[in-house]
């Protein structure tokens, strides 16, 4: 069977009741399962949600260390080369581990970081719609990506292995990144989880993410869940369009039917987090029901 789909916290926070247990009653009245923590655009009090759920039947399956909604990663730093710039994304991990704490909630979903590139790098954002991408834009930004990208993993190792054995209470779940500097390609992934192979680290499926990699780089989206699916602990769904990322589903090119058959694996089911752009109406809740009912991913 199917998870039943939770909501994350950046559009809950915007659109719905700021009174932490009047919040909760709004997710199950929209039929959400729970709530995926992460930082928004506004604050939210963790600790009061967390003691008005005791006796109700939600979750708080995930918790993000930084923002889906800017491809300034708060934990772009566990690729910098600089000392503060590491602090600054250590300190996000922890304070997402310590939001994971009051809720009873070990998993973290984290980017591991921005390749550090020399000189002034422009945009990077693959999900700004006012961007003009086009193949020689792509490439050239890559290659400098390519240069600083053996020396970013390795950073990136060294601190995710230092995470791991400060905080062994918690599961990191890496992620892809909006930014086309992301360290987080499928490549750079594998050797990640290769090298770290000691650690219990999984994949976190970032759908509108890699459906803008598919569209501007050819990289399938089934091919992420392919080589991660047997790490796989959770699918943010939103969707990939020409308004940005995060849309509605069905609005873009996420393949749902794939992510569908993911979902559906024996054994425990796949956690599913609804990510949307705060932009999008509460009036679309419906018809994204409609849409993720129709692949069996919303009861």
């Amino acid at each position: 069977m199917p998870s039943q789909i939770c909501l994350a916290s950046a559009w809950a926070g915007v659109h719905g009741p700021g009174d932490p247990r009047q919040l909760l009653l709004w997710l199950l009245d929209a039929r959400f399962g729970g709530l995926a923590a992460g930082p928004g655009p506004r604050p939210m009090q963790w600790p009061a949600l967390a003691e008005a759920a005791h006796d109700l039947p939600l979750r708080f399956p995930v918790v993000r260390a930084s923002s889906y909604l800017s491809a300034t990663s708060a934990t772009a730093g566990l690729a910098a080369a600089k000392d503060g710039e590491r602090d600054v994304a250590v300190h996000a991990v922890r304070q997402a581990a310590a939001t994971g704490r009051a809720l009873g909630c070990r998993t973290i979903v984290l980017e591991p970081g921005v390749v550090p590139i020399v000189g002034e790098v422009g945009d990077d954002d693959l999900g700004d719609p006012s961007v003009r991408w086009t193949p020689e834009r792509l490439q050239a930004l890559l290659a400098r990506r390519k240069v600083a990208r053996n020396a970013a993993l390795d950073r990136v190792c060294r601190n995710l292995f230092a995470l791991s054995r400060a905080l062994p209470e918690h599961r990191f779940c890496l992620s892809a990144g909006r930014s086309l500097l992301a360290v987080a390609d499928r490549a750079t992934l594998q050797d990640i989880f290769e090298d770290l192979g000691s650690l219990p680290l999984g994949y976190w499926h970032d759908a509108a993410v890699c459906a803008r990699r598919q569209e501007l780089l050819g990289e399938a989206q089934g091919e992420w869940l392919e080589a991660f699916g047997n790490r796989c602990m959770g699918i943010g769904l939103g969707d990939s369009s020409g308004e940005g990322l995060y849309q509605p589903p069905g609005s873009g090119g996420v393949d749902y039917a794939l992510l569908a058959s993911y979902v559906r694996r024996p054994g425990t089911p796949t956690p599913v987090v609804l990510e949307l752009d705060p932009a999008v109406p509460a009036s679309e809740l419906p018809g994204i029901r409609s849409c993720l009912a129709k692949y069996g991913l919303w009861l």
